[in-house]
């Protein structure tokens, strides 16, 4: 017996040093991440700026009060990079959590209204334009999103639609809602949102305070953003089970519902070209928000952003996840996405591959061993559709059937286990 006993104590003493550096590797990038985000100092420094600049009457908004008066809306946490130039916080609003979001930390990091105002001559005014002028610049700043101009919607409809503020046609507005609604309007992000607001996939936008807008927080939740590691007896638990699988085909159902939509939102379609977990919210009855749409185009822009690329290869034309083609014979990007949304979702969310960061199983990992087989093949078409010819590109509506229906399916018989 005592023979065995150093072999013992040899892989007590593996079992404890594997454990110990598994620790180790959690403890450090969760010490990376925070050194990476933005400071309580930073976040509060940003909020405490704006209500000064809100008590000396140089922005306004529906929020200002309860942010800088009442003090009922409460600062929590930093959630931004610390690289990154955009604000997003965390915060506490009548007990319910919200998200305080601006494009960049201060007032003064917008262009002035005043400046971008110019009389019919060309030359530079230094006091803000009138209400007639405004309009029109209002109008011009939507068409960044839009491109063209929206169907069906006059410049008042468009301020009273972008502003949450009491406002009639015949009113002027104080120079404080003026500079306080130009500088959101030049957030992209709230152009989408508040001009889409009441769409189920969209956050509620609560209203605003000068640059900053107070929105819904709906979180990825654990379903769709695991924690990094799981530890039971020492091992990853999703390398050993998969109890909420229930719950992850229902959020990927969620998507696939959303990618649908998408395509009857506006009169074009919307491009998706950031596509990560972190960029989605799930409500309680897995409907699919998108929480992060800095890098949403609708299909003219989309156009006019690939179009305009040089190249000599087709990795040359990626916009982080919109992909295109080279012409090699112009050395041209074509105007024309090559894979879609559906590709997209597939490739970064159900399976879960990443160029960069932690790895990510993917919200479609481990499925049910009945449908195994079947669910990865479709994935595997949907990541790398081809015609048989290897020609086509793009994820097809069939695929997106076939994923649909084999999801249900499992869930239908869990039910029938249950």
């Amino acid at each position: 017996m005592a023979r065995w006993q150093p072999r013992k104590r040899r892989k007590f003493l593996f079992a404890g040093l594997l454990v110990s550096l598994l620790l180790v590797a959690v403890l450090y990038v969760a010490r990376k991440f925070k050194s990476q985000s933005c400071s309580d100092q930073e976040a509060r420094t940003t909020l405490l700026k704006l209500c000064e600049e809100y008590t000396s009457n140089k922005v306004t908004g529906n929020l200002c009060p309860d942010l800088c008066t009442t003090h009922s809306i409460i600062y929590r946490e930093c959630l931004n990079n610390k690289k990154d130039r955009k604000r997003v916080m965390l915060a506490e609003w009548n007990a319910h959590k919200v998200i305080l979001k601006s494009r960049y930390s201060h007032l003064q990091d917008y262009k002035s209204l005043m400046p971008e105002y110019m009389k019919d001559e060309g030359k530079m005014v230094t006091s803000l334009p009138d209400m007639a002028t405004f309009l029109m610049l209002v109008q011009n700043q939507l068409r960044t999103i839009f491109v063209v101009d929206t169907p069906d919607i006059t410049r008042t409809e468009i301020v009273k639609k972008m502003w949450q503020m009491p406002w009639e046609d015949h009113e002027t507005m104080s120079t404080a809602a003026m500079e306080s609604l130009w500088a959101l309007l030049q957030q992209d992000e709230y152009l989408m949102m508040q001009y889409f607001q009441g769409n189920k996939h969209f956050p509620k936008i609560y209203g605003s305070c000068g640059h900053i807008y107070v929105m819904e927080y709906t979180p990825p939740g654990d379903t769709l953003s695991p924690p990094l590691v799981f530890f039971k007896t020492g091992l990853p638990v999703e390398l050993t089970s998969t109890p909420d699988w229930d719950k992850r085909a229902n959020v990927a159902l969620g998507f696939l519902t959303f990618l649908e939509d998408l395509n009857t939102l506006y009169t074009e379609p919307l491009h998706l070209c950031d596509v990560k977990h972190e960029n989605y919210g799930v409500s309680a009855d897995f409907t699919i928000q998108a929480i992060d749409v800095d890098t949403a185009f609708f299909e003219t822009k989309m156009q006019a952003i690939l179009g305009q690329k040089s190249c000599t290869k087709n990795e040359d034309c990626e916009f982080v996840h919109c992909e295109s083609s080279c012409d090699l014979r112009h050395r041209r990007c074509s105007k024309h996405r090559s894979n879609n949304n559906l590709q997209a979702i597939c490739k970064k969310i159900f399976v879960g591959h990443r160029e960069h960061g932690p790895p990510y199983g993917g919200l479609l990992r481990f499925p049910p061993a009945a449908i195994a087989d079947r669910l990865n093949k479709a994935l595997q078409e949907c990541v790398g559709p081809s015609d048989g010819d290897n020609q086509s590109q793009r994820a097809s509506a069939m695929t997106l059937e076939t994923i649909r229906s084999i999801l249900q399916e499992s869930l239908q018989s869990n039910d029938r286990i249950s």
